[in-house]
């Protein structure tokens, strides 16, 4: 903002949205996201993550069993009704005390609700050695996938943010590729750390076998709960704190260590401006996916338009009848084909949510760094010379 003063007040000439809102880099951000860089590597990482999950169900690897018929499994064999006719354990006092909260995380969208679902596996007591192994294959190649896509696209949305030259769809994912080990390895250190931290549990837990060790752990319980806190940190630190991690390896070039001492350091000391940050990106997903749910169904359905003029109204009643799977036209390879591309159309359109996820993220970060270290939004590093 630029002002003069004169004798009676001072006259504001420009306002920089910039210095005045510098949230607003998440509508640039989700502008981004349109980029075609940006949807093709969505694409590429949502069909090389349903390649592994796929892989994990012909091996007969568990899958997430987190929602069923909408609601969320209860951990332990003792439970309270709420009055209501949920039921409340002793472990998650959220559901009893803030129900609102939980009804709000069973209205997510069906790939978030089920990812959640996924992330909260291998966390709940009660899950069986199999359901931990496949959730964690699974978990451990979604993050794989999404160390190399995700790093390419907060490469691409990093730069295009500062206006310097950005990386086309070969560029983000080569450097995706060089980058990938980083991003994979700062989550990697963080549940070795969780894992390290819960060996006085599980020894405790040995003792809990008897009847004796069970009485024991009771006594000493709210030492185990303060240990826990801990835990807590960590667990949440890493679920939430990924895509900052990614980010920042995707904009500063950074390694493991770097990225999970910023990502701890922004989500903890600027939680509300966090979930600040995800409000918004929530509001402006509505309409950008509209925006592109628009583009989507006006692109398949001028393109059969414009057919049409060709074909005739006879011809293009039976060809639409046959991409609907009536008639005898659903057999033709034409048809078939036809088809095929409009699936392509509909899963580019599916996977644009990830674009917006990853690029949304990356101006998360570059707002968080502003607010805890107070470096400028429009400092990137950038590439080395011969890279």
């Amino acid at each position: 903002m630029t002002t003069s003063p004169n004798p009676s007040g001072t006259i504001v000439h420009e306002i920089r949205w910039s210095d005045a809102l510098p949230w607003w880099l998440l509508f640039r951000a989700a502008a981004a996201a349109f980029s075609p860089t940006v949807i093709l590597l969505a694409a590429l990482g949502a069909v090389a993550t349903w390649a592994g999950w796929s892989a994990c169900n012909q091996l007969g690897l568990a899958g997430a069993t987190g929602f069923v018929d909408g609601a969320a499994p209860v951990d332990g064999g003792l439970v309270l009704p709420d009055g209501q006719g949920n039921v409340v354990t002793p472990l998650a006092p959220s559901r009893g005390a803030t129900p609102w909260l939980h009804d709000l995380v069973l209205r997510l969208p069906r790939p978030l609700a089920e990812l959640v679902a996924m992330v909260s596996v291998p966390f709940r007591p009660s899950a069986t050695s199999h359901q931990l192994l496949g959730a964690a294959a699974r978990l451990a190649w979604f993050v794989l996938v999404w160390s190399i896509f995700g790093t390419g696209i907060t490469r691409h949305v990093a730069l295009k943010l500062v206006g310097e030259e950005a990386p086309g769809p070969v560029g983000a994912t080569l450097y995706g590729s060089r980058k990938w080990l980083p991003a994979f390895n700062a989550a990697l250190f963080v549940l070795v750390g969780i894992l390290a931290l819960s060996i006085p549990g599980a020894l405790l837990g040995l003792a809990m076998r008897t009847e004796l060790g069970l009485a024991f752990a009771g006594a000493v319980w709210p030492l185990v709960l303060l240990g826990a806190v801990v835990l807590a940190i960590l667990a949440i630190g890493v679920v939430a704190g990924w895509p900052l991690m990614v980010a920042a390896v995707g904009v500063e070039r950074g390694d493991s260590f770097q990225a999970i001492s910023t990502s701890f350091s922004y989500l903890y000391q600027r939680p509300l401006h966090y979930a600040f940050y995800a409000l918004v990106a929530l509001a402006v997903a509505v309409p950008a996916i509209a925006v592109a749910s628009l583009f989507a169904d006006a692109t398949g359905t001028l393109a059969m338009w414009a057919a049409s003029f060709g074909m005739g109204h006879e011809r293009t009643a039976a060809v639409l009848d046959g991409l609907s799977g009536v008639g005898g036209e659903a057999s033709r390879f034409g048809v078939k084909a036809i088809a095929f591309w409009s699936r392509g159309l509909a899963h580019l359109l599916s996977s644009f949510g990830w674009g917006y996820f990853w690029a949304i993220a990356t101006a998360a970060y570059m707002l968080l760094r502003q607010d805890v270290d107070g470096t400028e939004l429009d400092e990137v590093v950038i590439d080395e010379p011969g890279e």
